[in-house]
């Protein structure tokens, strides 16, 4: 069991958007859905989605932005390293025809997709949990999954902006029990996110400020395979 398994909802919502809504996140799931479908509107413009698009989402959590992204898609591939959420997201997204669940066994990732099967690949709040050795070995993915031109879209949160008062914080938790490193919110920079996605051949097409839940240093990055 990983330190993504939920206990029950309460813990499944609080490890999706921490301490933003309060203690009882699970209380306020229909303003959550709100900004996650809000969210999805976002991530499907910017990575030009349309109908004939098959589309990888690597931590979908509970399914909350994955119903609406759906939506703009031929086919959405939904996949977690969490069951609990998984099993959560096939509750959320249930009667939706053109989403199915791919379960990550362990990390770094590989999936069982055959090669440049992809147009579009996303990533919404999970890079932001990632060391540079995972953003390494998931680039490596995703050259092989991606078609040509096909577009990855992450986001991180840049080293050169960090808060000493949330690192301090993440630190204090990391000191408590070193074990949930990943779960725990890491600054990366952003030079050698872009550097390491060049050694796969993508090319960055933007990078702008994070639209959503987590405030400050998270930076959306947008690129695309040459």
């Amino acid at each position: 069991m990983n330190d993504w398994e939920a206990r029950d909802i309460r813990h499944a919502a609080q490890l999706l958007v921490g301490d933003y809504y309060g203690e009882r996140p699970e209380e306020k799931l229909d303003m959550i859905r709100g900004e996650k479908e809000k969210r999805a509107a976002y991530l499907c413009k910017k990575l030009s989605c349309n109908k004939s698009s098959v589309a990888l989402e690597i931590g979908s959590g509970m399914g909350l932005t994955s119903k609406p992204f759906a939506k703009a898609v031929k086919q959405l591939y939904c996949s977690d390293i969490s069951e609990s959420f998984l099993a959560l997201a096939r509750k959320e997204c249930a009667g939706i025809a053109n989403i199915e669940f791919v379960h990550i066994r362990s990390e770094p990732a590989s999936f069982e997709f055959p090669d440049e099967f992809f147009d579009v690949i996303f990533s919404d709040a999970v890079f932001i949990h990632l060391n540079l050795y995972d953003i390494f070995w998931y680039f490596s993915e995703f050259q092989r999954l991606a078609k040509r031109r096909g577009r990855v879209f992450i986001n991180i949160r840049n080293a050169a902006r960090m808060d000493m008062n949330s690192f301090a914080q993440m630190a204090g938790f990391y000191r408590q029990n070193p074990a949930t490193l990943k779960t725990l919110l890491c600054w990366n920079s952003l030079d050698a996110v872009i550097k390491i996605a060049a050694n796969f051949g993508f090319r960055l097409q933007s990078a702008g400020r994070f639209r959503g839940l987590y405030k400050g240093p998270t930076v959306d990055l947008l690129f695309d395979k040459q």
